[in-house]
């Protein structure tokens, strides 16, 4: 088998001037900052120090696992690269060993097993999970998280066309297809909470709105409104368009 010849670095060049003539920014391959580093182990001197600790952590690895799947309308991978600091070259960070070779420890013992996959295709993956694993802990009694492993009554239900109702698991996060028709219906229901009492202002009977001086419907009454801040039921859907908007 033949041999491969190293490419040669780059000469360094300058990028940027300074308005004197004198270089403000050069461009220098790594392999010349690596014989620099090697070099400046001889040198004792404090300065020689400081430099070999800014050279070390220019040149210290990192992880670049990327996902095999590319984003959508994209040809740049749907995660990564990922950028961790490593030990080694060719090393992964600890999220992207996963799956785990037999015999290696688990590092998150607590953690779902589920390998992500078509999760990727949701933007609320990516901003709660760094690797491969799925990021959340398992349910009790079981190996998996509550999105994986759902339970009756963790599924979508939202109705369907066909007569049926979605089947999605939503342990986690809310269905992807109809969170927000959810979201704006549970806006609508809080919105319309205060018409559930009387308003102490107006004197405004339950499910009738607020009026003015003149007799005029108006936008709820402050007081209408702060009397049900704490309640069970304004707590509740507060949670829910929460959860929802995630």
């Amino acid at each position: 088998m033949a041999k491969t010849t190293p490419t040669p670095p780059q000469p360094a060049k300058v990028i940027a001037r300074r308005r004197n003539g004198a270089p403000r920014r050069v461009e220098i391959s790594a392999q010349e900052v690596e014989e620099a580093f090697r070099l400046l182990q001889s040198v004792p001197t404090p300065e020689a120090r400081q430099l070999r600790e800014k050279f070390a952590a220019l040149l210290r690895p990192v992880c670049f696992w990327a996902s095999s799947r590319t984003a959508r309308y994209s040809n740049y991978p749907a995660w990564g690269h990922c950028g961790a600091f490593v030990g080694a070259p060719n090393e992964r960070c600890v999220e992207h060993q996963w799956p785990l070779p037999a015999g290696v420890p688990d590092p998150f013992p607590d953690r779902c097993i589920v390998t992500l996959d078509e999760e990727l295709e949701d933007s609320r993956w990516v901003d709660y999970s760094g690797g491969l694993r799925c990021p959340f802990n398992r349910r009790t009694g079981s190996d998996r998280c509550a999105h994986h492993d759902p339970r009756e009554g963790e599924l979508c239900g939202y109705p369907l066309d066909d007569g049926g109702t979605c089947t999605t698991p939503q342990g986690v996060f809310a269905c992807c297809d109809h969170r927000y028709a959810r979201l704006a219906h549970f806006k609508r229901k809080l919105e319309q909470l205060p018409l559930t009492l009387d308003c102490s202002y107006c004197d405004a009977a339950s499910g009738t709105s607020c009026t003015n001086g003149n007799g005029r419907a108006v936008a709820f009454h402050k007081k209408r409104v702060n009397a049900l801040q704490g309640s069970e039921e304004h707590r509740e859907l507060s949670d829910t368009i929460k959860w929802l908007s995630l």
